[in-house]
């Protein structure tokens, strides 16, 4: 029924059983229950299920299934074969994962990427995903990608931690920021890339010096860790940039800047790659990786300077997306930002790339502690702001 607000108000029930008269997309779940999760932002097609048996505990993902498209050939991904590919393989994908875990007719909530990414990749998630829902007469929740990064942490502390407000640097082939995290809704964005992100440039410095691989950057940090003494050998000194830097050498701009790397190391490149050993090459590709990851720090420490309002009391920091599982980042974070935060919190590797688990897990947050849901109207974001998370239509706001 609606209540004095003009919303309908419901209550908790038992599993799989809602208060009746209440349209799906309001209905508030139990305190037990099935979430199936689709990811589809980009080149991969991910689902995963999660059980949240309490909420006194954190999920249990009961299965994790992913299938990336194979772009080594194309020199990046291609929209068109993007969303040929989510069309082919998100069917058996969902069946392979509600039949190997026994949960057909067992699911409770549907979650999905609804934003940022590429339009016709996140309507291959986002369509098959209303359809279930209509199907299954179950309510959905539409996910901010970036979101899913940065709360994913939380999931194995079952939302005790990282606690409200932290600082998340979220690092991947399409986004690069310095985000702060005030409530599960309330963000601002610190510091953002002028041009590319970090993970695209990366992918681009290294297939201009004969990496190949689906996951090209990380093809890139193996081909450096497989000879570590020849990779910092320095047998071809490369000139690279620090870019955004003032007339005095000092960087004052609060943006990160990676296009300029790729120039450079064209303008490095004094004949054709496969002319050069593989010990030149490795080296190459250590001094792009150290040179990437450094403007990252220094921009960082930046944000940290310029805002120390926030950073007084911001004490943890998320490092995530695709980027954020690389070790030598990690490594990197942990000694120059030790000053700076007293935590920082990596998702496990599998979760640090694109995947399902993390927006089944935002779906939970966003439904259990703001009580949202999503309309059956909604359509895919292309760019949707992380500090815009609430503004889109589409979503319904059950009472409290």
């Amino acid at each position: 029924m609606l209540c004095a607000t003009g919303r309908y108000c419901v209550s908790f029930s038992t599993r799989n059983s809602f208060t009746s008269g209440v349209p799906p997309t309001f209905r508030k779940l139990s305190r037990s229950y099935k979430v199936l999760a689709i990811e589809t932002s980009c080149d991969d097609t991910c689902v995963a299920i999660l059980d949240r048996k309490s909420r006194e505990e954190a999920p249990q993902v009961l299965t994790h299934l992913k299938d990336t498209l194979d772009s080594g050939r194309d020199g990046g991904i291609i929209p068109t074969r993007a969303h040929l590919h989510h069309q082919q393989k998100i069917g058996p994908l969902v069946q392979k994962a509600l039949t190997t875990t026994n949960s057909l007719g067992e699911i409770d909530l549907v979650c999905v990427t609804r934003g940022p990414g590429m339009p016709g990749s996140l309507s291959g998630g986002l369509d098959f995903a209303k359809g279930l829902a209509v199907a299954w007469n179950k309510p959905l929740i539409g996910v901010h990608h970036m979101l899913g990064h940065l709360l994913v942490p939380r999931m194995q502390h079952n939302g005790a931690k990282p606690q409200f407000p932290f600082a998340s640097l979220l690092v991947s082939g399409g986004h690069t920021l310095v985000v702060l995290s005030k409530s599960l809704s309330e963000h601002e964005v610190l510091c953002d890339t002028m041009d590319i992100a970090i993970g695209d440039s990366l992918d681009k410095c290294a297939r201009e010096i004969g990496i190949q691989g689906i996951m090209i950057a990380k093809c890139m940090e193996t081909f450096i860790d497989d000879n570590l003494e020849d990779a910092r050998s320095g047998a071809f000194p490369m000139v690279l940039p620090s870019p955004l830097r003032n007339q005095n050498g000092r960087i004052n701009l609060q943006k990160f800047s990676f296009a300029p790397f790729l120039t450079a190391v064209r303008q490095n490149l004094q004949k054709d790659i496969h002319l050069y050993t593989d010990r030149e090459r490795r080296s190459m590709a250590y001094q792009i990786q150290e040179s990437l990851f450094d403007h990252l720090v220094t921009k960082l420490k930046l944000v940290i300077r310029i805002r120390p309002e926030i950073f007084q009391h911001v004490r943890q920091l998320v490092c995530s997306g695709g980027v954020g599982a690389n070790k030598r980042l990690q490594q990197k974070l942990e000694t120059d930002l030790v000053n700076h935060f007293d935590e920082i919190y990596y998702p496990e590797p599998s979760l640090c790339t694109d995947n399902a688990v993390m927006i089944g897990w935002a779906g939970i947050e966003l439904h259990e502690l703001l009580g949202l849901t999503t309309n059956l109207d909604t359509s895919p974001i292309k760019k949707w702001p992380i500090d815009e998370l609430l503004q889109p239509p589409g979503w319904i706001q059950l009472c409290k």
